[in-house]
């Protein structure tokens, strides 16, 4: 949830789960529906974990949990929600150059984290690189360019200093997240201002390119 900006999550990270909240009535029960794709799992990685909001509800379920994030600051109070849980770890990582080896896990959980970054395709080809064969990413995004209401309450955010990076609709982000390995698997929608696009994904074979997207901050044809 907090790659992109260091400083923004820095500052922002004790007033994260509050505004997240707000922007999305759906979010509780989006990350049961992450936990339903966890449950039973043996080895997810969430990258991108911010604090712990989905990890709370997602890594109980799953045999052995590893939830990351850049900011030092959204670590702190993710150590601190999710406890001394023997099945979870939590760690520093960049999801642009994670440190694990290839294949390692079952399931990859990236919970609102595409729209925050300039190189989204990036970030999806490490998460193709450390999935296991026939694994799975799950991927629910906020939405910024779902309809009007969605773009007028993002460009706000951005007024004041919200980090977003792409306005996606939900084909755009099917079809970002397809370029970069993946197949289709399951797709809904979950309300808030801003709505949540739950997308879930089956690693392909073939190795993906690690590609720019050309999808862009710019006004998008209304929904």
């Amino acid at each position: 949830m907090s790659d992109g900006n260091p400083a923004f999550w820095k500052k922002h990270a004790s007033r994260y789960d509050r505004a997240t909240r707000r922007l999305s009535s759906g979010f509780a029960e989006m990350a049961q529906a992450v936990a339903a794709r966890t449950r039973g799992a043996g080895d997810v990685l969430e990258i991108a974990a911010g604090t712990g909001m989905v990890t709370e509800i997602a890594a109980p379920g799953a045999g052995h949990y590893i939830a990351t994030d850049a900011s030092e600051e959204m670590l702190e109070i993710l150590r601190a929600r999710v406890g001394t849980a023997g099945h979870i770890e939590v760690r520093a990582a960049d999801a642009l150059a994670l440190s694990f080896p290839d294949a390692a896990f079952d399931v990859v959980v990236m919970a609102n984290l595409l729209h925050l970054l300039p190189q989204p395709l990036e970030a999806l080809a490490e998460a193709w690189r450390v999935l296991r064969p026939g694994g799975l990413l799950v991927a629910p995004t906020f939405a910024h360019g779902q309809g009007l209401r969605a773009n007028v309450v993002s460009r706000l955010l951005a007024g004041i200093g919200f980090p977003v990076q792409t306005r996606f609709r939900g084909d755009e982000l099917d079809q970002l997240i397809g370029r970069a390995g993946f197949e289709l698997r399951e797709a809904r929608w979950f309300s808030g201002l801003i709505p949540i696009r739950f997308v879930v994904f089956g690693r392909r074979e073939k190795t993906p390119e690690r590609w720019i997207s050309p999808v862009t901050c710019g006004p998008q044809p209304e929904t």
